[in-house]
């Protein structure tokens, strides 16, 4: 997945969540941790040499656990409540991050049983081949023609971009 549909993603479950976890105070700033978390997991292919290779302990579902218990771990030690909206909005961003990139993975899946096992799972077959360019190659050919041969995905993307869009405008209203 891009990233704009990694954060349109991050805005929508941010959205759904806000009146469930947020009971007091201002929710705009758990959807802001929640589309931060949606993208944070992808940071590791700025360093990355290529598509294929950028899926480090950042895109393993244990280490945004361990995030959130190390910041409810601190919340508890400042005593500062306002600490466990940020921690969770973050955590459920970057499991969001990994559930859509299993979703649609065409070169890297995800190591949902890391650190127990390496295994790479996907919901489609996974071509490691295809993706031995650098992440910044991912916008151009040959690169983004192999991501749109899956039309379901293509418009999974467009749909989430668009439903974003519809939810902001109308709660600017």
């Amino acid at each position: 997945m891009f990233i704009p549909s990694h954060i349109a993603s991050g805005y929508l479950l941010g959205k759904g969540l806000m009146a469930k976890i947020i009971t007091s105070g201002n929710g705009s700033h758990f959807i802001l941790m929640v589309m931060i978390g949606a993208v944070i997991p992808d940071a590791d292919g700025i360093f990355s040499k290529k598509v294929a290779g950028h899926h480090s302990v950042l895109h393993t579902p244990i280490f945004w656990l361990g995030f959130y218990g190390l910041i409810l771990l601190m919340g508890k030690i400042l005593k500062r409540k306002t600490i466990h909206p940020i921690g969770l909005g973050i955590m459920l961003g970057a499991q969001l991050h990994l559930f859509t990139d299993w979703f649609t993975a065409r070169t890297v899946g995800i190591k949902w049983l890391y650190p127990f096992s390496n295994k790479d799972y996907s919901l489609y077959t996974i071509y490691p081949e295809k993706g031995q360019g650098t992440v910044w190659e991912m916008i151009k050919d040959p690169y983004f023609s192999f991501y749109l041969q899956n039309g379901f995905l293509l418009w999974t993307e467009i749909s989430i971009l668009i439903l974003a869009l519809v939810m902001a405008f109308q709660s600017k209203k």
